[in-house]
C-alpha cells in the first residue's frame, strides 16, 4: 500500500513590482500579558501612516509554533507509528515493513492468511487516513484534488479573525479615510504590503511555508499567502459584506474581494462571480486591482489559476 500525497508548491514568486511600499518604522514592545506593535508606513499615494495594536503573547506564540512544527516528515513519522500500533493490535505474528520516498510512504503487511491481510491493510488505510486528517487541520491544511496539500485558507482565515481582531480597530482611527470599502481596503492592503517580505520555504521540513497573522505581524515579515490570508482576516471585520477568496496560481497568490470594478482592475472570474486583485505580497505600491506584471502575466495565461472563496 502506498500513501502518496504530493504538497502544493511553494508560493513565493520573485515578482516584477513597481516601486516598493515603504515600512517607515516597526517596534515591538513587550508587555505582561501582550506585545505591543507599532507601524508607520506610506501607502500608494505616499501618504503616511501609523498603527498600533495589541495581541497577546499566547496567540503569537500558537502561531509560531505551527508554523515551526508542520511537516510533512513529522505527518509521515505520526501516519508509521498509527499503522505499526494497529498491527500491534492485531496480533497474530503480523508485521508491517515501511518505505519512505519523496512524496509520501508506502507500506507492506505480512500475516498468516489472505484474510487477515485484507483485514489488516484496511485498519491501517483508516488509520493513515485518520490521522493524517487530523494533523493537518491541527496546522490548518487540507488536501486538495485527492494528492495535493495546502493551506486550508478558508479555515485558517476563519482561525485568524480573533486572535488579529485588534488590527481592524485599529485601522478603523486612521484618520483620512474615505468610509467606503474601497478606500478601507486599500488601507489595509497598504499595510500589509509594508511589511517585508519573506520567502517562508523550508526543503528540509517540507512544508512550512505559511506564517499565521499574528506570527507575522511580530516578526514583521510574510511571504504571499501569508499576508493574503492575514488581510482576509482583518478585511472580514473592517469590510464584513464583502466576501473574499484566494486566487492562487502557479508559486504565487492573491485576495480577491468582490468589490465594483473600476477601469483598469484586473479582475478574476471564479466561483461565479468577479474578483477584484489584491496584492498583497508587497513590497510593490499597489492599489486596489492593480498587480504585478508577472501575476498579470500569470493571471493572463490562466494555467493552473484556481479560485478558492474564503466566506
Amino acid at each position: 500500500m502506498r500513501a502518496r500525497t504530493v504538497v502544493l508548491a511553494a508560493l513565493g514568486l520573485a515578482l516584477a513590482l513597481p516601486a516598493s511600499a515603504q515600512q517607515l518604522d516597526f517596534k515591538r514592545s513587550s508587555r505582561s500579558g501582550d506585545d505591543l506593535l507599532s507601524y508607520k508606513w506610506r501607502d500608494h499615494e505616499r501618504r503616511e501612516h501609523s498603527l498600533a495594536f495589541t495581541i497577546t503573547k499566547e496567540e503569537i506564540r500558537k502561531a509560531e509554533s505551527s508554523f515551526m512544527e508542520f511537516s510533512l516528515d513529522g505527518m509521515w513519522r505520526l501516519v508509521e507509528a498509527g499503522i505499526r500500533d494497529e498491527v500491534a493490535k492485531f496480533g497474530q505474528s503480523a508485521e508491517v515493513k515501511f518505505t519512505r520516498t519523496a512524496d509520501g510512504i508506502s507500506w507492506n503487511i505480512g500475516a498468516r492468511d489472505r484474510a487477515s491481510v485484507d483485514t489488516l491493510m484496511a485498519r491501517a488505510q483508516a488509520r493513515h487516513e485518520r490521522t493524517q486528517s487530523e494533523y493537518l487541520k491541527r496546522h490548518q491544511r487540507r488536501v486538495y484534488a485527492g494528492r495535493l496539500i495546502a493551506v486550508d485558507y478558508a479555515a485558517a482565515t476563519t482561525a485568524l479573525r480573533d486572535p488579529l481582531r485588534a488590527v481592524p480597530r485599529a485601522l478603523g482611527d486612521v484618520r483620512g479615510i474615505v468610509g467606503n470599502d474601497r478606500a478601507r481596503a486599500a488601507l489595509a492592503l497598504s499595510f500589509f504590503q509594508s511589511i517585508p517580505y519573506a520567502l517562508l520555504e523550508d526543503k528540509v521540513r517540507k512544508g512550512g511555508d505559511f506564517l499565521p497573522g499574528p506570527a507575522l505581524l511580530a516578526q514583521n515579515r510574510g511571504d504571499c499567502d501569508s499576508k493574503a490570508v492575514a488581510l482576509a482576516a482583518v478585511l472580514r471585520a473592517f469590510t464584513p459584506s464583502r466576501k473574499l477568496a484566494m486566487i492562487v496560481m502557479p508559486g504565487h497568490a492573491v485576495l480577491g474581494i468582490d468589490l465594483d470594478a473600476q477601469q483598469g482592475d484586473q479582475v478574476v472570474r471564479g466561483a461565479n462571480r468577479n474578483w477584484v486583485a489584491l496584492e498583497a505580497a508587497g513590497p510593490g505600491l499597489l492599489s486596489p486591482g492593480r498587480v504585478g506584471t508577472d501575476t498579470a502575466k500569470l493571471l493572463a495565461a490562466g494555467r493552473g489559476v484556481e479560485v478558492w472563496p474564503l466566506n
